[in-house]
């Protein structure tokens, strides 16, 4: 199966929203992501709803995930369970390199900001699946670091490949495993999208 993960800039709007007023706005616009997302895979969706944990629930059989930050977002559809995260790559302190990954798994790779954010974002997109949220953050371990756009990890057995992308100073990870990806970048919001 091909997926169809979208990532795009967010929108000026006329004032700067905070809190729940910018949360609401950045949900939209990773919504119209995800329609392009839908599209391109020949999906439809319906009511996008999510359970008592926060989960995103399926409809109609498909899957579905978004994540948004600031400056950019990104959404995906899938016929299987599927996560998605990004993260704008910037320092942050440096306690949290422990935080992500055990001293065994920094040794996969040279330690830097540009691995943290490979390794942040695959942890999020693959305990999306699970349905589980950064709690899980220790116990999903990256097994392999095989090229500069995947990652493998393990969450208690069950293996995940993960598939990355560098967009705009952002790293985006969206689970693979047997799918093929084909990324849908867009440089600037599209005007039929409202």
């Amino acid at each position: 199966m091909t997926l169809f993960p979208v990532v795009m800039p967010v929108i000026e709007v006329g004032h700067k929203p905070s809190g729940e007023e910018k949360v609401a706005h950045l949900s939209r616009i990773a919504r119209e992501a995800l329609k392009l997302s839908a599209e391109k895979s020949g999906v439809r969706l319906g009511e996008l709803l999510k359970d008592e944990k926060g989960v995103p629930c399926p409809v109609w059989g498909n899957y579905w995930s978004l994540s948004h930050k600031s400056k950019c977002v990104a959404a995906v559809v899938s016929k299987d369970k599927v996560g998605i995260d990004i993260e704008e790559m910037k320092p942050r302190t440096e306690s949290l390199f422990a935080h992500v990954a055990s001293d065994e798994e920094w040794g996969l790779k040279e330690k830097s900001w540009d691995t943290f954010f490979r390794y942040w974002t695959a942890k999020e997109a693959a305990l999306k699946v699970i349905g589980i949220g950064i709690s899980g953050l220790k116990t999903c371990r990256i097994i392999s670091v095989p090229d500069e756009n995947h990652i493998t990890l393990d969450y208690k057995g069950q293996f995940f490949l993960v598939e990355q992308l560098r967009y705009k100073n952002h790293i985006v990870s969206v689970l693979k495993d047997d799918n093929q990806i084909e990324w849908v970048v867009l440089d600037e919001f599209p005007d039929n999208m409202t």
